[in-house]
């Protein structure tokens, strides 16, 4: 087994395209993803800018949020080439894929995309697309959230620093890659689990212990 930790950035659709933003709001300006292999290491990583077809530049806010400028998508591949490099890195590591995402929503937006931009994907895409795995939701369910935090929050709970930027997509990923290690090791990453521990339950974790405070049940393998 192999795991995808991926990551997206986005630009809004310009509003003179309005049959375009009722399928799609935003296009996908940056792919980053990591592979981590059997034991949650890092095996290699992947990037890619992506030109935006329905905005000529990319705005104010998100240039400022992520860095990304309109000169640095101006020659990069499109969406439909840019998600084939993506899926062709995927293969090739010959194995089983868990596609990991903080959150559901760039699951939904590579969807939305591919409709949008007509991009049928070949079998092996479909299946790699089916892997498509929340973690989000899973570090709520094991630590016992009611509702959504960021990753920073999520990360800082566990006691780590943000490696990089925020908001760029390898970063993200790179994160996202290190607190599911955290959550997929509790022997191997005790201290940081008792860090979420003491900001999420600090009643019920006196006289406790972590089996008694996190369901690994509900952790899919």
């Amino acid at each position: 087994m192999k795991y995808i930790v991926l990551d997206l950035e986005m630009n809004p659709i310009h509003k003179d395209y309005k049959e375009q933003k009722r399928i799609c709001r935003s296009e996908i300006i940056q792919i980053g993803a990591i592979a981590l292999d059997d034991t949650l290491r890092e095996a290699d990583s992947f990037l890619t800018y992506v030109k935006p077809q329905y905005n000529d530049a990319i705005t104010e806010l998100i240039q400022n949020l992520t860095g990304i400028t309109t000169e640095k998508v101006q020659t990069a591949p499109p969406f439909c080439e840019a998600l084939r490099l993506f899926f062709d890195w995927c293969r090739h590591f010959d194995d089983d894929l868990l596609l990991i995402q903080w959150s559901s929503s760039d699951r939904k937006q590579v969807v939305r995309e591919m409709r949008l931009k007509e991009y049928v994907p070949d079998p092996a895409e479909e299946k790699i697309m089916g892997s498509w795995y929340d973690f989000q939701e899973e570090f709520g369910q094991v630590v016992g959230l009611e509702n959504s935090v960021s990753l920073e929050t999520a990360i800082s709970f566990a006691g780590a620093d943000f490696d990089g930027r925020q908001h760029d997509a390898l970063n993200d990923a790179r994160n996202t890659a290190h607190l599911f290690r955290i959550i997929r090791n509790p022997e191997e990453n005790h201290e940081a689990l008792e860090r979420v521990i003491s900001y999420l339950k600090p009643k019920e974790a006196a006289g406790t212990c972590l089996g008694d405070l996190f369901d690994f049940g509900k952790v899919i393998l």
